[in-house]
């Protein structure tokens, strides 16, 4: 199940400025917050927004004396930015659908619907975090700041009200498609998460994702696409399978194709 907070701090800002904050720490590793603020890159009290939001979705890591250095995970991010700006917004995307449960619920309900209203869509995603926990919703400010986001992302597009899934949610997607239910369990399907990874990276290698994922399935032999017995898994923790999944990506050498 995923861990839904009744309310989170997103930052009411556009992807720009979180990717000069993420520059800019990436060039001064152990930078203090008060520096940061000082050059305009983060909003706020205290430690500011988009200090508390990076340090929640796991891209900085924050001391006691509030000096701030990348996670491996924002190093990558940031390596990304200085070479490859669409590679950067994928990886981006997985960090916050891995981390960030109101942002997996809103990309999965847009999936499922193809084009859905945005106030519609709003309605769909706070029936689904409440069937999570029936305490939490996301409000209005919450909801327009992750739309934003995966606007930022190119993620989604709305156009005339309608929100639709656009091409670099695409690594989410298959994610999303190899997970399939059969017979009232859940199926983990690494042929097709392979061919459809393949399709978007030049140099995805499936096998490193084998040796990260003991604990979240559970092997299993079934027919598949690729011979009549193709490896599937059953999927134990879908929860653990996605993170371990996002972060076998980050561990990759990636080029988008």
């Amino acid at each position: 199940m995923l861990s839904i907070q009744r309310s989170i701090p997103i930052p009411r800002i556009g992807l720009e400025k979180l990717i000069n904050y993420i520059i800019f720490v990436g060039e001064n590793p152990g930078v203090n917050c008060s520096v940061i603020k000082d050059k305009g890159l983060d909003v706020g009290k205290g430690r500011g927004d988009i200090t508390r939001f990076f340090q929640r979705i796991g891209i900085i890591d924050v001391n006691n004396d509030c000096n701030v250095k990348l996670t491996d995970v924002g190093l990558v991010i940031f390596n990304a930015l200085n070479t490859d700006l669409s590679l950067a917004k994928a990886l981006m995307h997985l960090v916050l659908y891995s981390e960030l449960p109101h942002y997996k619920v809103l990309i999965d309900v847009v999936s499922e619907e193809n084009s859905i209203d945005a106030d519609e869509l709003r309605e769909k995603i706070n029936r689904r975090i409440k069937d999570l926990s029936p305490t939490a919703w996301i409000n209005e400010v919450a909801y327009k700041a992750l739309l934003g986001l995966a606007v930022d992302l190119d993620v989604i597009e709305i156009i005339n009200g309608k929100v639709s899934i656009r091409f670099t949610a695409s690594i989410s997607e298959c994610i999303k498609k190899s997970i399939v239910l059969m017979n009232n369990q859940k199926v983990f399907r690494l042929d097709d998460l392979s061919q459809c990874l393949s399709q978007l990276f030049k140099n995805f290698d499936i096998k490193t994702l084998l040796n990260n994922i003991n604990g979240c399935v559970e092997p299993i032999v079934a027919p598949g696409p690729f011979g009549s017995k193709s490896t599937y898994f059953r999927v134990v923790n879908e929860n653990c399978l996605v993170k371990q999944i996002i972060n076998t990506i980050f561990k990759m050498p990636l080029r988008i194709n």
